[in-house]
């Protein structure tokens, strides 16, 4: 089968002010096309672009006496803007006023007199990985498996498993290669002249203490923002608008972006068969009440885009982690493909705001102790919501564990069944299970590595909804990052701007319970966008379900999972049985096992074979090592 091409495109290295960085410059000088110099004169950070990059991305680089400033990706910063706050950066710490700032979603890097600082973002959409190449100097990079190369690490099979779980926690997303890791999203790496490394946190949440009322404002401004971001003067950007509250108000923001710069506004929307499903309707309202000559809409008929589960058996090359939009990806690439054929340079999702603008149930746990009678009305709603036996509440309300505790809990549980789905979940993440279809041996494995981190284990932040909040938005960050991937080579690059640092936390600052109520739906975003939306398309208060387009899709694509669980690779590296996977997903899907199990399987697959095939970075299978690039 052909692979699917998502060349690495641009990166970069950042290296330390020291003399042992010469040699990993002259490594990569073939594939390098920019390098930019500490004071000394030394290569602080080399890589390929930025010329090539998509979209929106820019790098913007400063220097003012021993400092050097350099803020990559999607941000509106002016380098006039970035020269005043370098004047101001003194030493390495200073950087956190500029990144506490900064709109939109960025790599920042500093070289301060020699000592070196790079970070990504909160959500994990940028990443930053650390390696020690010749085992004396770290370096690190905006891809991990440059880094693997660099220093020719294997597979590390553990690491592997932990993304076959169901759903995969943000704090198991780590480097797939051994001895590469990510720098922590709420912190940034120190390079030190000597080729030592250490990590500082600079972000927490914020307290949540606002209202509804209060917190909407920071919202909208936090929205307008990103979107400004990411639409450039005379561009024609793309954006979801299926309806939703999620999708339908990132269209509006964008409607007033682009005019105000003299650009082009399509929104897209997939129609869906399903008789029951009413997007159509909302988006419908929402086109009608989003005039100007300035707006395209755009509506991909039933059919018109490739179904879930077409290509899943090409291997995505290109990539450094697998995607666990693995389903939809024939239909990104081909949604990208359009939009750029009809000028747009990139595409707003509205996926985040399901993570970011509620919580989840388990603030019911968090708000029964800090508020009890107000928590037993929201009980009693979210019951009748969701038919939860009182016996399961209770006993979700009494378990009180810390989150090491808990994690410790959950790595005992990796390869019992999940819970039943009328179940209340009111843990600090999902619950960590892996498929039946894993061997027992790696599920031992994965446990263990649990075992040890839940030692050490802090959550995100004191309440359980809040580390809820972080871990999906950080999970999502990961999805969108490859995405970003995948879609900039074909035309049209996907973009989340719920997914913002700055939006992150204008949502956390608000009280959970009234982020979230039984009674209404979203009601933070219907109070931030009031006066920018009209008020028809703010009572919605429903959410398409798509089972029809899966099951459909699944039904006529079996043969693609046929092919990709075809001898697996993920069962050469012994860690799952052939037999019970192919039967599970071929046959009847046992009821209760989660269909994101499935997902994440076909993507652990699709990955490893795409690290066989790729020109880019080989990987040796016989020693289960990545070869440097020629």
């Amino acid at each position: 089968m052909e692979a699917v091409s998502a060349s690495p495109g641009p990166w970069f290295v950042v290296l330390p002010d020291s003399e042992a960085s010469a040699g990993i410059v002259s490594q990569l000088r073939s594939r390098t096309t920019f390098t930019l110099v500490h004071a000394s004169g030394r290569p602080w950070v080399i890589g390929s672009g930025p010329d090539a990059r998509h979209g929106t991305e820019t790098f913007v680089h400063v220097e003012h006496g021993g400092t050097r400033v350099l803020v990559a990706g999607t941000h509106g910063l002016a380098e006039v803007d970035l020269m005043v706050w370098a004047r101001r950066i003194r030493r390495l710490a200073d950087v956190d006023q500029l990144a506490a700032s900064l709109p939109g979603s960025a790599h920042v890097v500093a070289s301060v007199d020699g000592q070196v600082r790079v970070q990504g973002t909160v959500s994990g959409v940028r990443r930053v990985f650390y390696a020690s190449v010749d085992g004396v100097t770290t370096v690190a990079a905006d891809r991990a498996d440059l880094l693997a190369a660099l220093t020719g690490a294997s597979l590390d099979t553990t690491r592997l498993t932990a993304r076959l779980l169901a759903i995969t926690p943000s704090a198991l997303l780590e480097p797939l290669w051994t001895g590469t890791e990510a720098v922590p999203p709420d912190s940034w790496l120190q390079l030190g002249t000597r080729g030592e490394a250490r990590i500082t946190p600079w972000w927490q949440p914020p307290p949540q203490k606002l209202s509804c009322a209060e917190g909407a404002p920071r919202l909208a401004r936090a929205l307008e923002d990103a979107v400004a971001a990411r639409v450039r003067t005379g561009t024609t950007v793309g954006s979801d608008l299926s309806g939703g509250l999620d999708s339908t108000p990132m269209s509006f923001l964008a409607s007033r972006a682009t005019e105000s710069a003299e650009g082009r506004l399509i929104t897209v929307r997939i129609g869906v068969a399903d008789p029951t499903h009413d997007d159509h309707i909302w988006a419908a309202q929402a086109q009608r009440l989003l005039d100007g000559d300035h707006v395209t809409h755009t509506v991909f008929q039933p059919g018109e885009l490739p179904d879930m589960f077409e290509q899943i058996a090409q291997p995505i090359t290109g990539l450094d982690e697998p995607t666990r939009w693995i389903r939809p990806v024939a239909r990104l690439r081909e949604t990208a493909r359009r939009l750029g054929g009809s000028g747009a340079v990139v595409h707003l999702t509205g996926h985040g705001g399901d993570e970011v603008l509620p919580v989840k149930p388990n603030y019911l746990h968090d708000l029964m102790r800090r508020r009890p009678a107000l928590a037993r009305e929201h009980l009693a709603g979210m019951r009748a919501l969701r038919r939860w036996p009182m016996a399961g509440v209770m006993r979700a309300l009494a378990e009180r564990r810390p989150y090491g505790q808990w994690l410790a809990r959950q790595a005992d549980d990796l390869g019992t069944p999940f819970p039943a789905g009328n179940l209340p979940l009111f843990g600090w993440e999902y619950p960590l299970r892996l498929p039946p279809w894993v061997k027992q041996d790696a599920v031992a494995e994965l446990a263990g590595r649990i075992h040890a981190r839940a030692e050490g284990a802090e959550a995100y932040a004191p309440a359980r909804s809040a580390h809820t909040t972080i871990d999906l938005a950080r999970q999502l960050g990961s999805a969108v990052r490859l995405a970003e991937a995948i879609t900039a080579r074909e035309g049209a690059v996907l973009q989340a701007p719920y997914l913002d640092d700055r939006v992150i936390e204008a949502c956390l600052a608000v009280r959970p319970e009234e982020r979230s109520s039984p009674w209404s739906y979203k009601p933070l975003m219907v109070e931030a966008m009031r006066g920018i939306m009209p008020a028809e398309s703010l009572k919605r208060a429903t959410k398409g379900e798509f089972s029809d387009d899966f099951f459909k899709g699944q039904k006529r694509h079996r043969g693609q999972m046929a092919e990709l669980f075809d001898k697996p690779l993920l069962a050469e590296l012994g860690l799952i049985d052939t037999k019970t996977l192919r039967h599970m997903a071929l046959a009847a899907y046992p009821p209760g096992l989660p269909w994101s199990a499935l997902d994440a399987t076909m993507a652990a697959e699709n990955w490893l074979r795409a690290q066989a095939q790729t020109a880019h970075w080989t990987f040796d299978w016989k020693d289960n090592r990545v070869n440097q690039p020629g």
